[in-house]
């Protein structure tokens, strides 16, 4: 099976806070997948998101590997993000070095492609390049990212690559 590193450089994804904001322009495609704000959602906004054309979102810290919800009586995917593996959170601390981040990240990476031998699982990564785009860091990105692709069985996909093939798996998680 493998683990998968996810990876995205925002493309296919479209942030919205405080105001609307119609970032579509600036992207080559339209915007099929949704990350708000620290995770805050509303009841109805799934909803509103598949009626505009998003196909997943990322609001989601449950789990290490993708899955579907029902939303409107059809399938909408599930990417999970993450908390422990975000750069803003980790590097928040001024007692965080890279050297300590770059041996979590490796502990999780470890941890979840032994899982990964016999059920799915996916790491996510969130890095934004105001804190992970200085040189020290770029060089930890490296060799985390060498490493990775060192073992057998990993591949890397963008969010929205995933979303895809979770809904056209017929084997991926489902809730409600």
């Amino acid at each position: 099976m493998g683990a998968a590193i996810l990876h995205d450089s925002g493309a296919g994804t479209r942030r919205l806070s405080g105001q609307h904001r119609d970032d579509s322009k600036s992207y080559r495609r339209a915007p099929i997948g949704f990350n708000a704000f620290w995770l805050r959602g509303t009841p109805n906004t799934l909803g509103i998101l598949q009626e505009l054309g998003f196909i997943y979102h990322i609001d989601d810290i449950s789990r290490d590997e993708p899955f579907t919800v029902t939303v409107n009586g059809k399938p909408f995917a599930v990417v999970p993000y993450t908390i422990r593996n975000n750069d803003i959170v980790r590097f928040d601390s001024p007692a965080t070095t890279n050297a300590a981040y770059f041996q979590d990240l490796k502990d999780d990476f470890d941890v979840l492609d032994a899982e990964a031998a016999t059920r799915r699982r996916m790491m996510s990564i969130s890095m934004h390049d105001r804190i992970s785009g200085i040189p020290g860091r770029v060089k930890l990105w490296e060799e985390f990212i060498k490493y990775a692709q060192k073992q057998k069985g990993v591949v890397f996909m963008r969010k929205d690559e995933i979303a895809k093939w979770a809904l056209s798996a017929s084997n991926v998680p489902h809730e409600g």
